[in-house]
């Protein structure tokens, strides 16, 4: 598996941290021209940085995404721990058992567990899901735009229409 990660994420820190990198390509406009895409050659005068890209192979996705939930786990979702107890010290709790009778122990052990599952879901909805297309989603994203964009988008769709149709028949 080859995995490119987007260059966008390499533009927030300073180029000479990037290049540090393992596995980091950096890709060069030939003459200034951004549609002419090369790796840079070191000392050539034609070429200008246009960004950077990281491939990564035989790294799976799931091994990519492991990375940021293990690290908030290990670092973050403790708290949830620390919260859950000011919460019980606030209502003078020795724990959970007077909340929900019969499951104090469990409860207890389960506090960074509410805060990592919020992180998990977040991820997830972020950068691993799926976005899905409707004609209702289609439909309010049509009405938001402004009177001469709905015309513009109007008339595109009408020629990818008439030209997905000259081509079949």
């Amino acid at each position: 598996a080859t995995n490119i990660f987007p260059s966008q994420m390499f533009d927030v820190f300073p180029v000479a941290l990037v290049k540090m990198l393992p596995g980091i390509v950096e890709i060069c406009a030939v003459d200034g021209n951004p549609n002419i895409l090369t790796a840079c050659v070191s000392g050539e005068p034609t070429h200008t940085r246009h960004h950077f890209e990281l491939v990564l192979k035989n790294v799976y996705p799931v091994q990519i995404h492991s990375l940021p939930l293990s690290m908030f786990a290990s670092l973050v979702a403790p708290f949830g721990g620390f919260l859950a107890s000011a919460i019980k010290r606030a209502y003078g709790l020795k724990d959970f058992d007077s909340i929900i009778p019969g499951h104090g122990g469990v409860m207890d052990r389960m506090d960074c567990q509410f805060l990592m599952a919020l992180c998990t879901w977040v991820h997830y909805n972020t950068f691993v899901k799926m976005a899905t297309v409707s004609e209702a989603k289609m439909i309010f994203m049509f009405n938001m735009l402004k009177e001469e964009e709905q015309l513009a988008f109007y008339d595109t769709i009408t020629e990818m229409i008439t030209m997905k149709k000259q081509q079949q028949g």
